[in-house]
């Protein structure tokens, strides 16, 4: 892999970074989560070189922060592809990255864009980085430096950091014995000349707080699906102690944000049933005394194994054909539900944790080219598994163009690669 990323001025015996001022690629990526990484392995499996383009300071998206779902076995919820991703990415010679870096200005013309692509240092540098956290122990403001979903790696929050809010603190800068923190360091612009583009964007999840009767942010306890995901990725949940011999619960709460015409979403989001069931069975698996029960209004099964999962699944989780009108706080402090029972009678019921299975919808690229065309729901490109959008040498791929899980988004990321390549070996022919 090519890094692309300058890091701090070089003093001493500081490894060098190289970057030059103007490069060329045969296709710029934009995003490198699965579905742009998974674009750059394929691309580069086909003899061409690739850049991704990527905001965050690490790669792999939303991905980076999911959990291993396997019970005693392996439940398919692909999200250990990121690590044979990003490892191939790093052995390639034909991929270059670039993290916190976005397009700022483009051209098109006579089959090849020239892009400008800013981006800003890392302020820790992670080849400097050793992880001894001093500049944690002597930052005076809280939540400035944070762990990276990237194992071993620490970010610094300029939004929070005294330095970028009043230039008051160097504490971290001056503590560093690895002088891996830089400050000062200015953003850097340089130009890339690329024969294609494929945008991999990904998406971005459902803000819960825009349905406040589920209790997102108002009532503890309530979380979302996401988030229990970070918490049990860090092993940073387990259930409250029994009371009075009373098992705990986790409920979950399905289509939170998805087939929801109020909310501008009416259309499913295809993830939410499948990654519900696999967080409710490891719960079970991890906490076997432990009660989760489903609130859904249909299961949809997507793919060719869901049927055995799902048989599996009842098993170990209580489904419940109703969603709840309300998430309140308890009298006890625990969230209560309040949902409609057999017969049309109202049930309260009180639990430990409420899971809300957000939904999904699609990142907009913020590129400065021609409008790209979107279907009824806000997805780029047609429905289907369409990898073209309406301006030539771009293409999509992944949640971008519809909501897929991570085996869906690999599938169509190497499909956008080889449109790709075609283009680039038509336009070249020309």
């Amino acid at each position: 892999m090519r890094s692309c990323d300058p890091g701090p001025p070089i003093v001493g015996d500081r490894a060098e970074y190289i970057l030059r001022d103007d490069m060329q690629t045969h296709v710029l990526i934009v995003g490198g989560g699965v579905a742009g990484l998974c674009a750059a392995t394929e691309l580069a499996g086909l003899g061409l070189e690739s850049v991704i383009v990527e905001k965050a300071p690490f790669l792999g998206g939303h991905v980076a922060r999911f959990c291993c779902k396997a019970t005693d076995r392996c439940n398919r919820c692909a999200a250990c592809h990121l690590e044979d991703l990003l490892q191939d990415v790093r052995s390639s010679d034909r991929i270059t990255t670039l993290e916190r870096a976005e397009v700022v200005a483009a051209d098109s013309s006579e089959g090849r864009c020239r892009l400008s692509i800013a981006q800003r240092p890392h302020r820790i540098v992670p080849g400097l980085c050793d992880g001894c956290r001093e500049c944690v122990r002597v930052c005076p403001e809280p939540g400035a430096i944070v762990d990276s979903p990237v194992a071993g790696r620490l970010e610094l929050n300029q939004s929070v950091c005294r330095f970028f809010t009043d230039g008051s603190c160097r504490a971290c800068e001056e503590v560093c014995p690895q002088k891996a923190v830089a400050l000062g360091e200015p953003d850097r612009t340089f130009v890339l000349d690329a024969s294609a583009i494929v945008l991999a964007t990904g998406f971005k999840p459902f803000d819960a707080s825009e349905k406040p009767r589920f209790g997102h942010g108002l009532v503890p306890g309530v979380v979302t699906a996401l988030e229990l995901e970070g918490l049990l990725r860090d092993e940073n949940w387990t259930p409250p102690p029994t009371n009075g011999g009373t098992e705990p619960s986790v409920a979950f709460i399905q289509c939170v944000g998805s087939r929801d015409v109020k909310a501008g979403r009416n259309y499913c989001s295809r993830v939410c049933c499948g990654y519900a069931l696999r967080l409710a069975r490891l719960l079970k698996h991890r906490f076997p005394g432990l009660r989760p029960t489903m609130f859904y209004m249909d299961i949809q099964t997507f793919d060719r194994d869901f049927q055995r999962r799902l048989s599996l699944a009842e098993k170990e989780v209580a489904l419940v054909r109703s969603i709840p009108a309300e998430i309140r706080k308890g009298v006890d402090g625990r969230p209560e539900a309040i949902y409609h029972g057999p017969q049309e009678t109202r049930v309260v019921e009180s639990f430990d944790l409420v899971v809300l299975s957000i939904g999904i919808s699609p990142v907009m690229p913020d590129l400065p080219l021609p409008a790209l065309a979107a279907n009824e729901d806000g997805f780029v490109g047609t429905n289907g598994e369409a990898v073209v959008t309406n301006l030539p040498g771009v293409f999509v791929a992944g949640t971008l163009q519809a909501p897929r899980s991570i085996a869906e988004t690999i599938s169509h990321s190497i499909r956008a690669a080889g449109e790709a390549a075609s283009y680039i070996r038509n336009i070249s022919k020309g």
